[in-house]
């Protein structure tokens, strides 16, 4: 049978909550019955943060193996690929929310946007009991929140959700910038980060984002190279890279295929582009690695 990507979308998992199409809250079995066919790979449109207080099994994100336990968590971030193990049991909730809805209610801290706030951000984490009950104690004020008629239901929320993802991420070991002031240097990183997002199947080179923000290649180049420590041109290889191993580990689709999809006109240019970032050719990866996601 061909394995293929299902995208969801909120919205597209019909729940009744007048905000069903920015942030849902529900039990993790329940989400499972919207899904119909877990043995599908799923590609969410929203975040997702999932709340295991019982739990065993294995969840896979991209081409991570993670085992759940007792009282752990899960970030899954915009476009990661995952699949649901047969074996995974648990007693879960589970939060979705679109960009849009976490920053509805902006704090005038730029570094706790999502762009910024929730980019790279672990896919698990299993805190301490002490920051575990700190996290839970949130889950339950979120909880609350939603099932009831309440004035400014929508922005407080927002905003329980924010400090909510900002105990995840003090619990996966990022360093804390939020006392650093953001410089015109970090706005260029994170439009420029947009910019991959979105065109990175079409535009594979920097003199593409740096003509889109009205900079000379070297310029952009030296920025990125200094907040990131790796060339423009690594940052967008490695996009496209990811891409191209999401596709090859999650779909049955042809290597042609998806060399198109990436904007490659040439199948041998992707496979040795391909090559070059991974050791292995598309096929020799996809060979390689497609045992783990059966």
């Amino acid at each position: 049978m061909d394995k293929k990507i299902h995208n969801l979308t909120i919205s597209g998992l019909r729940t009744s909550s007048f905000l069903r199409s920015e942030f849902v809250m529900m039990d993790y079995q329940d989400f499972v019955q919207k899904l119909k066919n877990t043995d599908l790979h799923f590609k969410n449109k929203f975040y997702t943060l999932l709340y295991f207080k019982e739990a065993s099994g294995n969840l896979i994100i991209d081409k991570q193996n993670f085992t759940i336990q007792n009282n752990s968590f899960v970030f899954i971030n915009y476009n990661q690929i995952y699949c649901l193990q047969q074996d995974l049991c648990s007693k879960a909730e589970i939060i979705m929310f679109t960009k849009s809805f976490y920053n509805y209610v902006y704090t005038g801290n730029k570094l706790i946007k999502n762009d910024t706030a929730l980019n790279n951000l672990s896919s698990f984490i299993t805190p301490k009991q002490e920051q575990s009950e700190e996290i839970v104690r949130i889950v339950d004020e979120i909880r609350n929140e939603y099932h009831n008629l309440t004035l400014l239901k929508k922005e407080v929320l927002c905003l329980l959700l924010k400090v909510l993802m900002l105990k995840y991420t003090r619990n996966t070991g990022r360093k804390n910038k939020s006392n650093r002031a953001i410089t015109s240097n970090d706005e260029l990183v994170i439009s420029f980060n947009d910019l991959l997002e979105k065109y990175y199947k079409e535009w594979h080179t920097t003199s593409k984002y740096a003509e889109k923000l009205s900079l000379t290649s070297n310029y952009l180049n030296t920025v990125i190279k200094k907040k990131l420590d790796i060339s423009t041109t690594q940052v967008i290889k490695n996009r496209i890279i990811l891409e191209a191993q999401r596709l090859l580990l999650h779909t049955t689709i042809s290597v042609v295929q998806i060399s198109y999809e990436l904007g490659f006109s040439d199948n041998s240019h992707f496979g040795k582009y391909f090559k070059s970032a991974t050791g292995l050719s598309p096929n020799e990866f996809r060979k390689k690695n497609s045992g783990s996601l059966s």
